[in-house]
C-alpha cells in the first residue's frame, strides 16, 4: 500500500508539473540573446551557461551534454520556466525614424525526464527544450528606400521571428566510474515570420533583376520540421574534477507557408498579392569544451568555451515564392521566383565562467559571466536581426529539500549598441542608423527525484 501511495503521489506531482508547463507555453513569445541562449535550466543559467562539464540533471544533460545522463543514478523529472524582458532602441536621425523595442515580458517552458535502467549503465532521457530563437518586435517610421530611394510605407510594425523548438530522445552510457558517453536525437519544429516593408535583394531568375531594390509590404509565415543530433563525453579523473565536450550537428529545415502583401507605395497603385512561400533555414553546428573543479568542499568553479559556426549557416536566407495570385505582378516578376536575403554572420567563440558556493548542505549561491562577440556584421544589421548582445552577467541560488531541487537564476545581457554606416542591403534604408538591445532573464527550474 505504501508503494502504491508513493506512485500516486508521484503521478499527481508530474501531472501538476505538466499542467504548469502548458500554462507557461500558452501564447508565449520570446526575444532571445541571439539564436542560442546561455545555458539550459536555471542552475546552468545562473553560472553563465557553464554546464558541458557538469550536466547532472536530465534537463542540463539533454540541453548541454547528453553524457550527463550516464552518471544519473535516480529517476528525475525537471520542469523549467524562463521569462525575459527586452529593452532596446532604434534610431535613424536623417529620416526621423526611431522606436523602442516592445518590452512586454514573455516566457517559454523547458522540461526533461531521465530514467536509469536498473542494474544497467544505461540511462534514457526525454526532453522538450527551445533550441534556438531570434525574435524582434518594433514599430517605427519606415525609412525611405525602394527603387526611387524615397518610398516609405509610414508608421509600420517590423517583426521578425525564427524559432526552433526541439523534442529529443537521448541515451547516456556509464562506460566506467570515470567516463560517460551520450547521444540524443531531436525533432525540431521551426517557425518563421516576417512582417515588415520588405526590399527585394537578389531576385532570381536574372530577368527579374531590374526589380532588385523594390519595396513592398510583406507578411511571410512558414513552418516545418527537421532533425539534428548531439553527442557528448564526460570524464572524471578525480572525484572533484570533471571535463566535458559536446557537439551539436548543423541542420536545415525546409518550411512552407504563405506570403501576402501589397507594393502600393512603390508602384503608386494597390496590387495585393498572395504566394505559396518556402524558406530553407540552416542552423549552425556547435562545439563546447569545459571543466568543472570543486577546489574546496564548499566551492565549485566551472569554465567553458563554445564555438558556433554562424558563417556556414547564416550566410543567406533563401525565400521562394510560388503560384502568385496577382496577374499584373506575375507579368513582371513571373508567378514563381526566389529572393536571397544576405546575412553574412561570422562564426564566433563564446567564453564562459561560473562559480558555486554551498552556503549550507542544502543552499547554494551561484554567479557567472559570458562573453561572445556579436556575429552580426554592420553591413546587414537591421532592428529585426539585432542579435548583438556580447556581455552577460548572471546570478542565482538553489535549494535542496528531500526529493526536490529548486533553482532560480537571473541573467542580464548588458546593453549592446551597433551602428551602421553604409548598409550592404539594397536601397540603403538602414544606412547611418543605430540599434541598442539588452535583456533581463529570470528562470526557475523545479526537479523531482523518484
Amino acid at each position: 500500500m505504501a508503494r502504491m501511495s508513493y506512485r500516486r503521489q508521484a503521478n499527481r506531482i508530474l501531472t501538476w508539473m505538466v499542467a504548469t508547463s502548458l500554462l507557461l507555453s500558452a501564447g508565449s513569445r520570446l526575444l532571445a540573446n541571439g539564436i542560442y541562449g546561455n545555458g539550459t535550466g536555471a542552475r546552468s543559467m545562473s553560472m553563465g551557461g557553464t554546464d558541458v562539464a557538469w550536466a547532472e540533471s536530465p534537463l542540463e544533460a539533454m540541453g548541454d551534454n547528453p553524457a550527463g545522463l550516464g552518471f544519473l543514478t535516480t529517476r528525475e523529472f525537471d520542469l523549467g520556466g524562463v521569462v525575459v524582458v527586452p529593452e532596446g532602441h532604434f534610431s535613424k536621425p536623417s529620416s526621423s525614424s526611431s522606436s523602442d523595442l516592445n518590452d512586454s515580458p514573455e516566457g517559454l517552458p523547458e522540461a526533461a525526464l531521465g530514467v536509469p535502467l536498473e542494474q544497467s549503465p544505461i540511462t534514457f532521457g526525454l526532453s522538450f527544450i527551445p533550441d534556438s530563437m531570434l525574435l524582434a518586435d518594433w514599430n517605427y517610421l519606415d525609412p525611405p528606400g525602394g527603387l526611387s530611394g524615397t518610398t516609405s510605407y509610414g508608421q509600420q510594425t517590423d517583426k521578425s521571428e525564427i524559432i526552433a523548438l526541439r523534442t529529443a530522445l537521448g541515451m547516456g552510457v556509464r562506460v566506467t566510474d570515470k567516463l560517460s558517453l551520450g547521444l540524443n536525437l531531436g525533432l525540431i519544429y521551426n517557425q518563421n515570420e516576417l512582417v515588415t516593408p520588405y526590399v527585394f535583394q537578389n531576385l532570381q531568375p536574372p530577368a527579374d533583376a531590374p526589380f532588385n531594390g523594390a519595396k513592398t509590404l510583406l507578411n511571410l509565415d512558414t513552418s516545418g520540421f527537421g532533425w539534428n543530433a548531439q553527442i557528448g563525453l564526460l570524464y572524471r579523473p578525480l572525484t572533484n574534477l570533471q571535463f566535458g565536450i559536446s557537439y551539436k550537428s548543423q541542420y536545415t529545415v525546409h518550411s512552407t507557408g504563405d506570403a501576402t502583401g501589397n507594393p502600393s507605395a512603390e508602384l503608386g497603385l494597390s496590387l495585393p498579392f498572395h504566394y505559396d512561400a518556402e524558406v530553407d533555414n540552416t542552423f549552425p553546428q556547435e562545439v563546447s569544451v569545459g571543466a568543472s573543479w570543486k577546489f574546496h568542499p564548499q566551492w565549485r568553479l566551472a569554465a567553458q568555451v563554445d564555438w558556433i559556426d554562424w558563417a556556414d549557416a547564416f550566410d543567406t536566407l533563401p525565400v521562394i515564392l510560388k503560384n502568385g495570385s496577382n496577374p499584373t505582378l506575375n507579368s513582371a516578376l513571373g508567378s514563381n521566383f526566389q529572393d536571397s536575403i544576405p546575412l553574412n554572420w561570422k562564426s564566433e567563440f563564446v567564453y564562459r565562467v561560473g562559480l558555486e558556493y554551498a552556503m549550507t548542505q542544502n543552499l547554494y549561491l551561484r554567479a557567472g559571466y559570458s562573453y561572445g562577440h556579436s556575429p552580426v556584421p554592420d553591413s546587414t544589421l537591421t532592428p529585426m536581426t539585432a542579435a548583438i548582445m556580447e556581455h552577460t552577467v548572471t546570478a542565482g541560488m538553489g535549494y535542496h529539500w528531500r526529493n526536490w531541487q529548486f533553482d532560480l537564476a537571473y541573467q542580464y545581457d548588458l546593453p549592446a549598441t551597433q551602428n551602421v554606416g553604409t548598409s550592404g542591403l539594397r536601397s540603403g534604408e538602414y544606412s547611418n542608423s543605430s540599434t541598442e538591445v539588452s535583456l533581463h532573464w529570470i528562470a526557475l527550474t523545479t526537479s523531482f527525484r523518484f
